[in-house]
């Protein structure tokens, strides 16, 4: 949560954070390993020493991307605002005032609701939604952020 924290006004802190679900990307994980075994089977079998490279590296590339997204992609609520970082290559960073959220939509998939995982797509006015796929169980992010939005709403009318 480095990241994120590393963006937060002095005194501000995360209340709670979301995760990127080791289910959303198994079958990229899978898909790496299998390829990994593919390019040693191939490569000790015979000749095809290049053809086995090309399915090591593949496999290495995929099971890493999966690995390094996993790490990067970070969800965190404060008391006033939601920050989102994820991007391996080129990091991205998006804060939204609590106020300014609007809708809170969860998409979840079949396979998504026995391992409780799921896309958040967040609205705010007419900006775009911010969509971030396979987050660890989404209904409590949801619920969470409502909660701290319903609060901050009231402490404002309260201050008015």
């Amino acid at each position: 949560m480095r990241r994120v924290e590393s963006t937060l006004p002095p005194g501000e802190r995360v209340v709670y954070e979301g995760h990127l679900s080791m289910w959303a990307m198994s079958p990229w994980l899978v898909l790496g390993i299998v390829l990994m075994v593919w390019g040693v089977l191939v490569g000790s079998l015979g000749d095809a020493v290049f053809s086995a490279l090309l399915l090591f590296g593949g496999g290495l590339l995929m099971f890493g991307f999966a690995i390094a997204l996993l790490l990067t992609t970070q969800l965190a609520l404060t008391r006033k605002r939601l920050i989102a970082t994820f991007g391996v290559f080129r990091p991205r960073r998006v804060m939204f005032e609590l106020g300014e959220v609007r809708r809170v939509h969860v998409r979840q998939g079949p396979v998504g609701g026995i391992f409780d995982y799921g896309t958040l797509v967040i609205g705010r006015g007419g900006a775009p939604a911010l969509r971030i796929a396979g987050i660890e169980k989404p209904f409590m992010f949801r619920e969470r952020l409502a909660r701290l939005r319903d609060a901050l709403l009231a402490q404002m009318r309260m201050a008015a």
